[in-house]
């Protein structure tokens, strides 16, 4: 957590130049994602393995956009992200529903000055990580990661003060969630791989 609040930190001090280099704007659009596996592990310690389906989130925040030479700019975000994937378990659907506070940091190259092409870290905090499913009772999160990292590349068009661009994201670092619930006559857990890969399709306007 307090990784995170430096994060955010660091972000505030790209608002306090006022100068010609500095832009800023509003964000939102759709994601595409998907989770690693949902492995089911009951009392006799057998693991059933389910691979993730890929469900449609969204997304909105801000961002700043500070102009390098040479072509070059650095753009740090802060966005809310949810996120949802999904299971076939025994002819049901169980669902993994993420919130995620984002804190991306873009280095980017200007094409012809309507094209751009990025790449950087984010730095992603859960917020919430909840499992539904009809195939549990009382279905309980017991442990998870929260802050984790990922890394995006993407492509994006300016059209004066609109833009549009589409990302990759893909999980750097290792992340799970463990959930407990209730079959009659056992006790599974269900242990959730919580690194997503996404596509992230994004339009923004900018105020400067």
């Amino acid at each position: 957590m307090k990784k995170f609040l430096f994060i955010l930190i660091l972000f505030g001090t790209f608002h306090v130049s006022q100068a010609q280099f500095f832009n800023f704007g509003i964000k939102g659009g759709i994601n595409y994602n998907s989770n690693g596996d949902l492995s089911l592990i009951n009392n006799l310690a057998d693991v059933i393995p389910l691979s993730s389906n890929e469900e449609t989130g969204y997304h909105f925040g801000f961002f700043t956009e500070i102009k390098l030479p040479l072509w070059l700019y650095l753009r740090p975000e802060l966005i809310y992200t949810h996120t949802e994937s999904s299971y076939s378990i025994g002819g049901n659907k169980a669902r993994l529903v993420k919130d995620l506070i984002e804190a991306p940091i873009l280095v980017g190259f200007r094409v012809f000055k309507i094209g751009r092409f990025f790449f950087g870290p984010s730095f992603q905090y859960a917020i919430n990580t909840d499992l539904k499913s009809n195939s549990f009772e009382n279905l309980k999160k017991t442990s998870s990661d929260d802050f984790t990292v990922a890394g995006q590349v993407g492509l994006g068009l300016n059209f004066g003060k609109l833009g549009a661009d589409i990302r990759w994201e893909a999980g750097l670092s290792d992340s799970a969630a463990l959930f407990q619930g209730n079959f009659p006559n056992e006790t599974p857990r269900a242990l959730v791989d919580t690194s997503q890969q996404q596509f992230i399709l994004s339009f923004y306007y900018k105020f400067k």
